[in-house]
């Protein structure tokens, strides 16, 4: 799938609200984000939904068996963070090997974290988003 960009907008040194507002354009349809992965400061690339309630290859977030203490709102808007489900993500066995379904197909979709501070570019409805900072 790729996305049709109509246009180019560069938001230069938007707050983590500005960027949690921009991905959220993209509501339940798709949307792509670029951003610097915190543990090892690799560009991850992904493509995100929003809204995604109950997908059948995973468990949403906080659905453990354990109460969280915290919502997973508040700890996104205490972190700086945002979760999106990364409709991209291959599931794998404790071995490694990739799962497949019934007809073959490989099974895909994640929760992901994404770090709003890290943010470097956000594509949704046909507009892609440059975020320039200060030390770039």
């Amino acid at each position: 799938m790729k996305s049709v960009v109509k246009k180019t907008v560069v938001e230069y040194d938007p707050d983590p609200e500005r960027i949690r507002q921009l991905m959220r354009k993209a509501g339940s349809k798709f949307g792509v984000v670029h951003f610097i992965k915190k543990g090892n400061g690799e560009l991850r690339k992904m493509s995100y939904r929003l809204g995604v309630r109950k997908p059948k290859h995973c468990t949403a977030p906080g659905d453990g068996s354990k109460k969280a203490s915290i919502s997973r709102r508040d700890q996104d808007s205490t972190n700086k963070t945002m979760t999106v489900y990364d409709v991209n993500q291959v599931h794998r066995d404790k071995s490694g090997q990739v799962k497949v379904d019934e007809n073959g197909r490989k099974l895909r979709g994640a929760y992901r974290t994404v770090p709003l501070e890290n943010v470097i570019m956000v594509v949704v409805q046909g507009t892609r988003y440059k975020i320039q900072r200060e030390d770039d």
